[in-house]
């Protein structure tokens, strides 16, 4: 026969059961949250915008541009596909650009001084984006043909975050728009032994350049986050 349960002792005059269980309610909730975001990367658009931004991104995978946004025409390669993106969403991020940083001949590196300006620029530290957010990459190609280190020559779109720390973004690759991945936290690791995908190669390796960094992870610059309400004319 089975034993019952010792019978459970009457509480204490006075005393309150359920804020002794407080603690650990406390941890249950936080181990069930998705992942935490810093007080910097975590500033929320408004509405879905978030949301929004990284459906539309999807809408032009397979897309190799240029691409049309009303009566407009953008470029067929990265910073066109974010500023198409964007666009699309009453953000002028190439408006903005050309404002921002009128002589600069990198629109990535542009594009990131962009957010900073007009939102917040991140990454690193335990800090996660969001979907919508911008993802900014270094050395993707020798930009002035130099060999020497070349900063902020891709962007993609952030589609989403796994709690593992997984990137999901969306970037204009040499042909098309195409999906990708960054862990940041192993910037190592191409695919875990499932298969599960955990940095894209970003920059072809040419039989020179066997030991130059090409994964998304080693090639990560940091996140930034156009806050439409700091942005005048953005509806």
């Amino acid at each position: 026969m089975a034993c019952a349960p010792p019978p459970r002792p009457a509480p204490r005059p006075g005393a309150r059961p359920c804020l002794a269980l407080l603690p650990f309610a406390l941890l249950l909730l936080a181990a069930c949250a998705g992942p935490a975001h810093s007080a910097r990367g975590g500033v929320a658009l408004p509405d879905d915008l978030q949301e929004r931004l990284a459906a539309r991104g999807a809408t032009l995978l397979g897309q190799p541009g240029p691409f049309r946004i009303g009566p407009e025409r953008f470029n067929g390669d990265c910073s066109g596909f974010v500023e198409a993106v964007y666009q699309a969403e009453g953000i002028p991020l190439r408006a903005l650009l050309a404002r921002t940083t009128p002589n600069e001949t990198s629109a990535a590196a542009g594009l990131y001084q962009v957010a900073k300006r007009y939102g917040v620029v991140f990454g690193g530290g335990g800090e996660w984006p969001a979907p919508g957010d911008l993802v900014f990459f270094h050395d993707t190609y020798d930009r002035n043909h130099d060999g020497r280190s070349n900063p902020f020559t891709h962007v993609g779109l952030v589609e989403r975050v796994d709690r593992d720390g997984t990137v999901t973004f969306l970037h204009r690759g040499s042909r098309a728009v195409v999906r990708a991945a960054v862990t940041p936290s192993r910037p190592d690791v191409t695919a875990d032994r499932d298969g599960t995908l955990r940095n894209s190669p970003l920059r072809g390796k040419q039989p020179a350049q066997r030991e130059v960094p090409s994964l998304a992870g080693q090639l990560f610059a940091g996140y930034g986050r156009v806050d439409p309400r700091r942005v005048p004319g953005a509806r």
